[in-house]
């Protein structure tokens, strides 16, 4: 029973890993980003889960990492990126920082028609708002650790 069980744990986790499309990205005109896994426990369950870091480099106020996770879905083409399907970013940052916000980004890919946009909305226990939207780009590896144009996309 115990030998069957470490088998059918190490089927799921190399489903895991099968499934798994790395998404990294810098927010333009900011110097933050993130880097993102999407993966599924296999067929028939599309690639949704999400898991990875928002780092904050050197010249956002600080070398610090946030980890991130969340879903891809779609949403109403009627708010911010105003497209879809979006991978929807929670990131617990704010709440590191001792600010009583959560935060949200929504980032359609660009491999998806319409390009890489994204939106960052917050909310303090009132509301919903956008705050921040735009375009992104994409890299392979490593996140960035040059100096990048821009201040952070998180709200401060």
């Amino acid at each position: 029973m115990k030998k069957m069980l470490l088998v059918l744990a190490l089927v799921l986790i190399g489903s895991l890993a099968a499934n798994a499309k790395v998404f990294n990205f810098s927010f333009d005109g900011f110097c933050d980003n993130i880097t993102s896994v999407r993966n599924s426990p296999g067929a028939p369950v599309p690639a949704v889960f999400l898991h990875g870091v928002h780092h904050l480099i050197a010249p956002c106020g600080g070398a610090f990492d946030s980890n991130v996770g969340g879903f891809k879905h779609g949403k109403s083409s009627t708010f911010a990126p105003f497209i879809s399907p979006v991978d929807d970013y929670s990131d617990p940052i704010e709440g590191l920082y001792g600010a009583n916000y959560s935060l949200q980004y929504l980032v359609h890919e660009p491999n998806l028609a319409g390009g890489c946009l994204w939106a960052n909305y917050f909310s303090n226990g009132f509301g919903q708002y956008v705050f921040n939207s735009g375009t992104c780009t994409t890299f392979a590896g490593a996140a960035p650790q040059k100096r990048m144009p821009g201040s952070s996309s998180v709200k401060r």
